[in-house]
């Protein structure tokens, strides 16, 4: 088991083996956890997660469709510029034993030609495991619509 240790130490964060999950933390560190990822990571625009704490079954949906965690991990590094993107946390992250759940005001830059920005607020939920307390479910839901969220793409701007 040490050499396993040792051998996973030198692996990106993004890079987990099953036994390599943080199970049960406390809602105090997920939330340290959680943040750190949301306003040092960016994760929303760069997919940087903590990945220890997410279950590896763990789905995530947006207002579009439904991802495994490694296409959407995959699709959003590949979609987005987190240069030019701007990603807000509104108000704090709630941590509870079933869910975790935060705000976020974001003004995205599409990695497609001309570069456009769309912005968008929202809120995402992520549902823990009742017994590993392991992330199971990333779920955000915007408060506009698809179509009013392109509407308010510009263009040849950083957000």
């Amino acid at each position: 088991a040490a050499t396993a240790t040792a051998a996973t130490a030198s692996l990106p964060m993004r890079t987990y083996a099953a036994g390599d999950k943080q199970l049960n933390l406390s809602n105090d560190d997920l939330k340290q956890i959680i943040l750190s990822d949301i306003v040092d990571k960016r994760f929303l625009v760069s997919a940087d997660i903590t990945r220890s704490v997410y279950d590896e079954s763990a789905t995530f949906t947006d207002e579009i469709d439904v991802y495994t965690m490694d296409k959407w991990i995959k699709g959003t590094k590949q979609l987005f510029i987190p240069s030019g993107s701007r990603v807000s946390l509104v108000g704090d992250v709630d941590v509870s034993p079933s869910e975790v759940s935060f705000q976020f005001d974001e003004d995205l830059m599409f990695n497609i030609p001309f570069k456009p920005v769309c912005s968008l607020t929202g809120k995402v939920v992520l549902t823990r495991d009742e017994n590993t307390g392991l992330i199971t479910s990333y779920r955000e839901f915007w408060d506009q619509s698809v179509n009013d969220v392109l509407k308010t793409a510009k263009f040849g701007k950083k957000a």
